[in-house]
């Protein structure tokens, strides 16, 4: 445990050691949201009562911030760290040394989101804030706290999809436009560019039994009030089921492709 600990707090400074990398990050991320508040406030203009997609202006409003902000929060990059660790032989010290693969990547990542999840969560409780102040966004504590316990489940669904994605180059050999091309997939499947509902009620439904959309569009619909109760349950529990099901994916992905693994030098 204490091996994984020291990873933790290496992982705290080297998020540290880059904060004007984070910084600038943030800022790039903050156009996209300004294009989409822009685009959604003109198709609306005029008639901010109006429903579109099942949505109104403040109900679309809402899901942009949000969903802009989860899709940060959880956004990972290890799996191009993997990449480099199965090409360069990376991988030969965990094959001498007493230390799991994966519980290393989990306490690395941990603790390079710890600061950018910190003031990500402090940016998410200022966006709520200005919802209710600002469009009347009906909000209570319990549906709150439902969304941060959701968050956090998104938050380890991610981290499982991404792992399992990053065992495959165990069996290609180019895979870092790959993983761009998987992660714009799967943003867009999650819900992190727009509501799944635009796609039609088909696609929608069929998104549903896919893991994609627990991690941003779930959360974000949570909190945006679309959400009945007994959804909201049941969310919490596909989220659960598709983390312990990819754990054991990751897990297999993992055994079968350390068998390929050929370590070379000393």
């Amino acid at each position: 445990m204490q091996k994984y600990l020291c990873t933790f707090q290496l992982g705290i400074q080297n998020a540290m050691e880059y904060r004007a990398n984070f910084l600038l990050s943030m800022v790039s991320a903050v156009w996209p949201t300004f294009i989409q508040f822009f685009l959604w406030t003109s198709i609306y203009r005029g008639d901010t009562a109006a429903v579109i997609n099942g949505y109104t202006y403040v109900q679309i409003i809402a899901y942009t911030l949000m969903a802009n902000i989860v899709s940060r929060l959880i956004r990972t990059g290890f799996e191009y760290e993997i990449n480099e660790d199965i090409k360069n032989g990376g991988l030969n010290k965990f094959i001498v040394k007493p230390v799991d693969y994966f519980c290393y990547k989990l306490s690395s990542f941990l603790g390079q989101k710890l600061i950018q999840t910190a003031f990500l969560l402090l940016l998410i409780g200022g966006v709520l804030l200005l919802l209710r102040l600002r469009f009347g966004m009906a909000l209570d504590l319990l549906r709150i706290g439902v969304f941060f316990l959701s968050l956090l489940l998104a938050f380890c669904l991610n981290f499982m999809i991404f792992f399992s994605v990053g065992m495959m180059a165990f069996w290609l050999f180019e895979v870092g436009f790959l993983f761009e091309a998987i992660r714009i997939v799967i943003i867009m499947l999650s819900g992190g560019i727009f509501p799944l509902d635009i796609f039609g009620a088909g696609v929608s439904r069929a998104l549903g039994f896919l893991p994609f959309k627990y991690t941003i569009s779930f959360p974000v619909e949570l909190i945006n009030s679309r959400l009945e109760p007994f959804a909201l349950g049941r969310g919490l529990l596909v989220q659960i089921f598709w983390i312990i099901l990819l754990t054991g994916i990751a897990r297999l992905l993992w055994r079968a492709g350390s068998k390929r693994y050929v370590a070379v030098g000393g």
